[in-house]
C-alpha cells in the first residue's frame, strides 16, 4: 500500500507496516470499534485481479477461521470490497507481540550461542501441537518458515523467547484437494521447501513436517541445510542435493541429534516422522529433556530411527569409533570450543569436501549447547590443492647422454601432444561458445516516467520462435538473487511471424525491473496454471539474459545451452 492510499481499511486505521512479501502486506492496525489492536493482511492488487479469485478467497479464509488453537493465530475476519477495479480483499488477525523465530534464531544460533535443549524442545513442543491440530483438520500449511512462527511476550512463561503462535495461513490448503485453492502453484520459501512441493504435490502434511525439519537443521547449526543466491537454485537442491551432515557444521551435535535431523528432512515423504510430534518426542529423547506431558500421548517406540531414516549418518565421521548410545546427547570428544561459526559458513561452501579444519580449544564445562561467549570459533579453511601432501625429496640421480638426449626427446614430445590438445579442445571450446553465445533477441529496460525515474517497464524481442508445445505456454521471469518468492513475470506468445514482442510491459510492486545479480529467462509452464517459480526442468528453459551488477538496459538475448549438465539458465 502506498503513502497516498487512504490509512484506514473500514473501521481499521492502519499504524505500521510490518511485512511485505509475495502474498501481500501485514499491517499492525487500531480496530476502531472495539478498541484494539489487530494485524491486518492486505492481499496484492494483481493477485486479485483473477475472474475466480474472490471466491476462492472466501472459501479458503473460511476454512482458515475454523482453526481454534491457541498456539494458531486467530482469524477475526475476512472481507471482500468489490468498489474497486480489482476487488479489496484483506483478512484481520491477531496481533501477537514480540519478535519472529527468524529473530530469535538470528540472534542466537545464527552467532554460534545456542539456546538450551530445554528451550529448544519447548519451541518445537508448542509448534509441533499447533501443526498437528492443523493436519487433524485437513489444512496443510505450506509455508512453515521461522518468519511465520512469532513468539509472543504477552504470555507469561518460563521461556524469555515468548510462546511459538503459527501463523500466515495464507497459502494452506486442504488435505486431498488437488486444486480450487487461492494460488494452486505455490511452493512457499525456497530455503524451506520440501522436495514434493517444489515440484507441485501439496497434497501431503509430511511436507510441512520438511520445512519444520529444516528449521531444527537451523536452529542446531546456525545455518539452513540449503543456501544459494538464486532461488531456482535452492529448489534443485531440495529436489536432489543431499543436506551437509549437522555435526560436520556444529561438531558437538550427537549421532542420535544427527538422526532426528537427518531423519525430518529425508527427501521422500515416507522417510520422514509421521507427524510434528514424533519429531518433538524423538528431539527430546537426542537432547535428554524430559518429554513433555503434552506429547505423552503421542509417544513413539525408542526405535523408531532405524537405519534407513538415519540417512549417510556413520558414527566415524566424527572420530568416534563407539556405537551411538542414548546417554550420550552431544559428542564426548570434542571440546566445547571445537565449532565453526554460522556466520562464516553462511559464506563457504559446506561439503564435504570443503577442507574445513576447526580450531582446537580448550575442554570448558559449559553445557555443549550453550557457547561461551568469550570463546571465538575460527575456522579455517583449506584448499584441497594445498591439503595434498607434499612429495618428498627426491634423491639426485646421475644420467648418461644418451639416457639425456632419451628424457629430452620424451619431454619436447609429449609438450608437443600437449600443446596440440590444448589447441583441440580451445577450439572446440570457442565453437561451442560460439554456438551457445549467438544472439536471438534483445531486453529493453526504460521509464514510463521522466528519464530520472527507474527501469519499470520492459521489452522482450525474441526472433525464430516456434508455437509452444499442446498444453503449454511461454514464461518471461526475472529471477532476482535476492528474493525468495516473488518474481516478475509475464506469460509472452510468439506471432504469426514466430517472434515474441512483449512491449511495456510493467510488474505490481516494482518500480524497478532492472534488478542487478539477476536471471532473465524464458520457460515453458503448464497452461491454465499461475506459477510463482520458473520450470526447473532444463528442457522448459530456453531462452536467458544475465543482469550483472550494474546492468545494461539494453541486453542481449541467448538461447540456454541444450546440455542438461550446464548451469547457465540455473
Amino acid at each position: 500500500m502506498s503513502n497516498e492510499e487512504p490509512r484506514y481499511l473500514g473501521h481499521y486505521r492502519l499504524l505500521e507496516c510490518l511485512a511485505y512479501g509475495g502474498m501481500g502486506e501485514v499491517w499492525k492496525a487500531l480496530d476502531t470499534k472495539l478498541n484494539r489492536t489487530v494485524a491486518v493482511k492486505l492481499l496484492r492488487s494483481e493477485l486479485r485481479r483473477s475472474s475466480d479469485f474472490v471466491a476462492r478467497f472466501e472459501s479458503e479464509a473460511q476454512l482458515i477461521a475454523s482453526l481454534h488453537h491457541p498456539n494458531i493465530v486467530k482469524i477475526h475476519n475476512f472481507y471482500v470490497s468489490q468498489e474497486a477495479e480489482a476487488p479489496l480483499m484483506y483478512m484481520v488477525m491477531d496481533y501477537v507481540e514480540g519478535q519472529t523465530l527468524a529473530d530469535y534464531i538470528r540472534k542466537t544460533s545464527g552467532q554460534g550461542q545456542f539456546p538450551s535443549p530445554a528451550d529448544i524442545v519447548y519451541i518445537f513442543t508448542v509448534v509441533s501441537l499447533a501443526l498437528d491440530y492443523a493436519h487433524d483438520h485437513t489444512m496443510i500449511h505450506r509455508d512453515i518458515k521461522p518468519a511465520n512462527i512469532l513468539l509472543d511476550q504477552r504470555r507469561p512463561n518460563a521461556h524469555a523467547m515468548g510462546e511459538p503462535i503459527l501463523s500466515d495461513f495464507g497459502i494452506a490448503r486442504r488435505q486431498g484437494v488437488s486444486g480450487g485453492t487461492i494460488i494452486g502453484s505455490v511452493v512457499g520459501t525456497p530455503l524451506y521447501v520440501s522436495p514434493e512441493q517444489a515440484q507441485g504435490n501439496y497434497d501431503d502434511k509430511r511436507s510441512d513436517l520438511y520445512s519444520l525439519g529444516i528449521i531444527l537443521y537451523e536452529i542446531m547449526t546456525g545455518v539452513t541445510p540449503f543456501r544459494n543466491a538464486a532461488a531456482m537454485a535452492l529448489v534443485v537442491q531440495h529436489i536432489y542435493e543431499q543436506p551437509t551432515p549437522p555435526e560436520l557444521i556444529n561438531p558437538r551435535i550427537s549421532p542420535q541429534l544427527s538422526a532426528v535431523i537427518l531423519k525430518s528432512i529425508a527427501k521422500r515423504p515416507e522417510d520422514r516422522f509421521a507427524t510434528a510430534s514424533e519429531l518433538s518426542i524423538a528431539l527430546a529423547r537426542a537432547l535428554q529433556v524430559p518429554i513433555p506431558e503434552a506429547l505423552a500421548q503421542h509417544d513413539i517406540p525408542t526405535d523408531a530411527l532405524d537405519s534407513r531414516s538415519s540417512l549417510s549418518y556413520s558414527p566415524s565421521t566424527l572420530g568416534n569409533s563407539g556405537p551411538p548410545g542414548p546417554s550420550l546427547p552431544l559428542h564426548p570428544t570434542l571440546p566445547a570450543g571445537a565449532y565453526n561459526s554460522p556466520a562464516s559458513l553462511s559464506r563457504a561452501s559446506q561439503s564435504s569436501q570443503s577442507g574445513i579444519s576447526f580450531s582446537t580449544l580448550p575442554a570448558h564445562s559449559a553445557s555443549p549447547l550453550q557457547n561461551d561467549a568469550s570463546v571465538t570459533y575460527t575456522p579455517t579453511i583449506v584448499p584441497s590443492s594445498q591439503a595434498s601432501a607434499l612429495p618428498s625429496p627426491s634423491t639426485p640421480k646421475t644420467h648418461t647422454p644418451f639416457l639425456k638426449n632419451r628424457l629430452l626427446v620424451i619431454t619436447l614430445s609429449a609438450l608437443l601432444l600437449i600443446a596440440l590438445g590444448i589447441g583441440i579442445a580451445t577450439f572446440a571450446l570457442s565453437s561451442r561458445q560460439t554456438s551457445a553465445e549467438v544472439v536471438v533477441g534483445q531486453l529493453h529496460f526504460s521509464s514510463s516516467g521522466p528519464s530520472s525515474k527507474p527501469f519499470d517497464t520492459l521489452q522482450i524481442d525474441i526472433q525464430n520462435v516456434p508455437p509452444p508445445p499442446a498444453g503449454k505456454v511461454y514464461v518471461a521471469w526475472i529471477d532476482q538473487v535476492a528474493n525468495e518468492s516473488n518474481h516478475p513475470h509475464w506469460q509472452v506468445q510468439p506471432d504469426y511471424n514466430h517472434a515474441i514482442h512483449g512491449t511495456h510491459l510493467t510488474y505490481p510492486s516494482f518500480n524497478n525491473l532492472l534488478l542487478p545479480n539477476s536471471l532473465f529467462i524464458v520457460t515453458l509452464q503448464d497452461a491454465g496454471s499461475s506459477p510463482l517459480v520458473p520450470s526447473i526442468s532444463p528442457a522448459d528453459r530456453l531462452y536467458y539474459a544475465r543482469l550483472d551488477k550494474q546492468p545494461s538496459p539494453v541486453l542481449d538475448l541467448h538461447r540456454c545451452p541444450t546440455d542438461p549438465n550446464s548451469t547457465t539458465c540455473i
